[in-house]
């Protein structure tokens, strides 16, 4: 399974469906080469030994380019450039080859519903990491100053600075009387 000496790329192709893919293999045994294609959800592996009209395969001194014309869903998958008659060894290809990922084209539409729908998913992340990020901040603060007036240590705002046997209740306060003034009877405030 290890990369055998030779240059095969790209390594990952993403194209949309309809155009042409180009893949190049470089080694000093061309002749000995030949392209395969592997699916990923099977084991099976197809080799690819000769021109159709979908792909076409070239041969040059040292190198092998396999191009798909206009590339289809059924396009997807691994293709390996390796030695040739592995099947007939009952041997599978290296894992060094290119990926190909065939996209499909969207219309207006699709395209619009996938962006509300990126923009309903960032909204509740948003709403969410809010919560999660406030919520236990808030119950830290709220343990944080129950613990601190439970055990005295700082005086309540209300009475700050006011001891209890100082401050005067309602009771304490004496009536209203009726009283004349000193200087109204017969003094005067001047005199003394």
């Amino acid at each position: 399974s290890r990369c055998p000496t030779l240059r095969q790329h790209p390594r990952y192709v993403a194209a949309k469906k309809n155009t042409p893919v180009y893949f190049i293999c470089h080694s000093m045994e061309s002749d000995r080469m030949q392209w395969y294609k592997m699916t990923e959800d099977s084991e099976e592996f197809y080799k690819l030994d000769r021109n159709t009209s979908r792909y076409s395969i070239e041969r040059k001194d040292n190198f092998i380019n396999f191009t798909i014309f206009r590339i289809a869903f059924e396009d997807n998958g691994i293709y390996v450039c390796d030695r040739k008659n592995l099947t007939e060894e009952k041997k599978r290809p290296h894992m060094c080859g290119t990926e190909l990922r065939v996209m499909g084209h969207g219309n207006i539409q699709q395209v619009q519903n996938r962006n509300t729908l990126k923009d309903a998913i960032i909204i509740i992340q948003s709403i969410l990491l809010v919560i999660f990020v406030s919520v236990p901040i808030l119950l830290f603060l709220d343990k944080v100053s129950d613990g601190i007036l439970s055990s005295g240590n700082v005086p309540s705002f209300t009475t700050a600075g006011l001891e209890v046997e100082q401050m005067a209740t309602y009771e304490d306060i004496t009536p209203f009387r009726d009283m004349k003034a000193k200087w109204t009877v017969g003094e005067h405030p001047g005199e003394e």
